[in-house]
């Protein structure tokens, strides 16, 4: 059985290099096309046909993911000014709701909830960009997705009184996801999106907060072009945002691409009619990245200049900012990567990366040695785990020795912290209540290293699983069904995380396992960079050289292993599928990065000119030899795949998707589809499915209980192909 609609095959040529580009499936592109939408539809048709069998076990499944979750629940308040806030979810409903309470103490106060929303709306999907509250706590900027493309509508609500500003900025103003109040709270400042979705503008707007509306409909368009034009970059490359100092002294323009900064900065009670400035005479410069925070009587930096690979810390006076004779604060150590600063009024909270696991250090900047020598005072902060994965927290007050963290491992659920600085203590706030019984005591985790082809690559690979009975170990005998999850682009870090629905493989028997895979920054800013342009394809060899080793190590087999990556993850799955189609039993590619030469020749979408310094610009010859011989959609047919079986194939993906468009998923699948069908062996054909969800963007269902079922349905995907169904 086979969908009932074919995809049509409409040649499209595109010359460069001296090559002719055939692209039979350029014609999927047209989102409004009838054809499109049928094709797309009998894909899903086929494919809740072909999973029909799975039904019960995805009931099974979504109820052990929603049952071991309190559905009745609230997050840690965190205090801003006078108020403490919070969210919020309520058993049987599908988002949450956010609140706050007078930090003296008092009754809730209901700020947004996002179920009434959806009900006034009468949408399928609804996701928060904006959250700001303004410095006088009087008024709330919020703004709301309702289809996934990340185009977003703006309102200001009276939070005394529940109404509504009567100025609003409608998606059609191409509002983006980021803004700040001044400090009198009747300016704000927010960036808007060009053509292609890139943020490239700042605006300055005076609101109204005399006249207020009782319903949305009566709001009254604010138009970007009676508005101050602050900032435009007109670089296609450099995305704009803009942001307070925890201070909430100073305002900060950054404008960014993947490899190059440029700041300007403003104080904030000069909003209402100041200029922005030029950040420390510092024009931007090719491949220099720096950040910028403010304590009392500097501003730290961290940057990457010279030969600071993995970046270093120095300050420069707020009287005379100045990067280039900036002292050193904490001198450059190849061996700690540096990456975020929490400036607070008396302590620096410095997180980082050393030993493959995410660190946190904290500085003193009044513990100073001499001039130009770096300072004496620094405490590594000791987390109980050999792996585990550590983020920031809401830390909204600058007058504090309390830095807000959050926690996990893959047996530790997520915890939140306040780390006193001053008296080197842990102060646990909440741990999440994992329900149905989990005890973290029958599962063991573990970390051991593949080598790369090269020889001399480790390659950290995390795991966990389920202990068998009476054993503190798996037997590795070679038969244990494995789920082998990575990313691997961007420098994203894949830290061994807790989630509540990873046990429900766990305790089929399964393990899973993440490999940290150069592409990443796992091991600093060199494995990111050894993993981009024209390094990519140690990406994909570091995870096929992971998998041959859990193989040959007796954790698993070829039979029994599934690989999952999303996104730029979708990009190395499918490489790595075409690479060693033979190496994998199934393989799910959601929201997937596959046809890489059409995306990134074509500068009118979202994200390619800024992806240039991730992947390449095609159009120089160099880059486009390198990347057409691993684009998946343009490798699906080479010659050595002709007699190889491909493993069962899932494609997850959404029509809304602004980041990586539906038609990449939908192009792949169908090639797909006429390569085995025109294959000239008799070789059986493993599953292809594609689901592409309707009413969504690149980042899945809104709602909780939607999100449950998404992994729900995969997840029956995995266990069909290696286990059973019976499971």
């Amino acid at each position: 059985m086979n969908p009932s609609v074919i995809a049509e095959r409409i040649d499209r040529t595109t010359s460069i290099h001296g090559l002719e580009l055939h692209d039979p499936y350029f014609w999927l592109r047209e989102k409004t096309n009838p054809k499109v939408k049928e094709f797309l539809e009998s894909e899903n048709e086929f494919c809740t046909q072909k999973m029909n069998h799975t039904e019960n076990l995805q009931d099974v499944l979504f109820n052990e993911i929603k049952n071991r979750i309190k559905q009745t629940d609230e997050s840690v308040p965190y205090r801003y000014k006078n108020y403490m806030y919070y969210s919020k979810t309520e058993d049987g409903k599908q988002y949450s709701i956010y609140c706050r309470k007078p930090a003296a103490g008092g009754e809730e106060e209901i700020l947004l909830d996002q179920n009434q929303l959806v009900e006034e709306l009468k949408v399928p999907f609804l996701t928060i960009g904006i959250f700001k509250v303004s410095p006088c706590e009087q008024f709330l900027a919020y703004s709301i997705d309702v289809d996934g493309s990340e185009y977003y509508d703006l309102y200001i609500k009276d939070l005394r009184c529940g109404k509504l500003l009567k100025n609003k900025i409608d998606r059609s103003q191409k509002s983006g996801r980021s803004l700040e109040f001044s400090s009198d709270s009747k300016t704000i400042v927010f960036t808007t999106y060009d053509h292609t979705h890139r943020p490239y503008r700042v605006y300055r707007a005076n609101i109204d907060i005399d006249t207020l509306v009782d319903e949305r409909s009566q709001c009254e368009e604010i138009l970007v072009d009676n508005c101050e034009l602050l900032f435009t970059d007109e670089d296609e490359k450099y995305f704009v945002s803009v942001r307070k100092s925890l201070s909430g002294q100073y305002l900060f323009i950054e404008s960014s691409s993947n490899i190059t900064s440029e700041y300007h900065y403003l104080k904030s009670e000069d909003l209402k009619t100041g200029t922005f400035k030029l950040f420390g005479n510092r024009p931007r410069r090719e491949g220099v990245e720096f950040s910028v925070s403010h304590q009392g009587d500097y501003f730290y930096i961290i940057h990457n200049e010279g030969e600071n690979v993995n970046f270093k810390v120095v300050r420069t006076p707020i009287s005379n900012p100045d990067f280039d004779s900036a002292e050193d604060f904490v001198p450059y150590n190849e061996k700690f990567y540096c990456e975020y600063l929490i400036s607070f009024s008396s302590k620096i909270a410095l997180f980082g990366r050393a030993d493959g696991v995410p660190k946190l250090v904290i500085l003193d900047p009044s513990k100073q040695s001499p001039p130009k020598v770096c300072f004496f005072s620094i405490r590594e902060v000791v987390f109980p785990e050999p792996s585990y994965d550590l983020s920031v927290s809401h830390n909204r007050e600058y007058e504090t020795s309390l830095v807000r963290i959050e926690y996990s491992s893959f047996l530790t659920p997520p915890t939140v912290y306040d780390y006193d600085m001053e008296n080197n203590e842990f102060i646990v706030l909440k741990q999440d209540e994992v329900l149905g019984g989990f005890d973290k005591n029958q599962y063991k985790q573990e970390k051991i290293v593949a080598k790369s082809r090269d020889g001399k690559t480790e390659i950290p690979i995390s795991l966990v699983y389920k202990k068998k009975a009476g054993d503190e170990s798996i037997v590795l005998d070679g038969t244990n069904p494995l789920l082998l999850y990575a990313y691997g682009s961007y420098g994203s870090c894949m830290d061994a995380y807790f989630s509540y629905s990873v046990i429900s493989l766990l305790d089929r028997g399964m393990i899973y396992a993440i490999p940290a895979i150069r592409g990443g920054a796992e091991n600093g800013r060199k494995w990111y960079k050894d993993g981009k342009l024209l390094n990519k394809k140690n990406t994909f060899f570091d995870f096929i050289d992971s998998a041959s080793h859990l193989i040959e190590s007796g954790y698993t087999n070829k039979d029994r292993m599934c690989i999952y990556g999303g996104s730029a993850g979708g990009l190395l799955i499918g490489a790595v599928v075409n690479e060693r189609p033979d190496l994998f039993k199934a393989a799910i590619l959601q929201v997937p990065f596959v046809d890489v030469i059409n995306t990134m020749l074509d500068e009118t979408l979202p994200l390619t000119v800024t992806e240039f310094d991730e992947w390449g610009n095609p159009k120089d010859k160099t880059y486009f030899d390198y990347m057409y011989s691993y684009s998946p959609y343009d490798n699906i047919d080479r010659d050595e795949n002709v007699d190889k079986q491909y493993p069962a194939i899932l494609i997850d993906h959404a029509f809304n998707d602004t980041r990586v468009n539906y038609w990449e998923g939908a192009k792949y699948v169908a090639s797909m589809r006429h390569f085995f069908a025109t294959k000239k062996n008799n070789q059986k054909t493993n599953l292809i499915l594609m689901k592409t969800n309707m009413d969504q963007g690149h980042g899945g269902s809104s709602g909780r209980y939607s999100r449950y079922k998404e992994i729900a349905f995969r997840y029956a995907f995995i266990i069909d192909q290696l286990i059973g169904n019976s499971q």
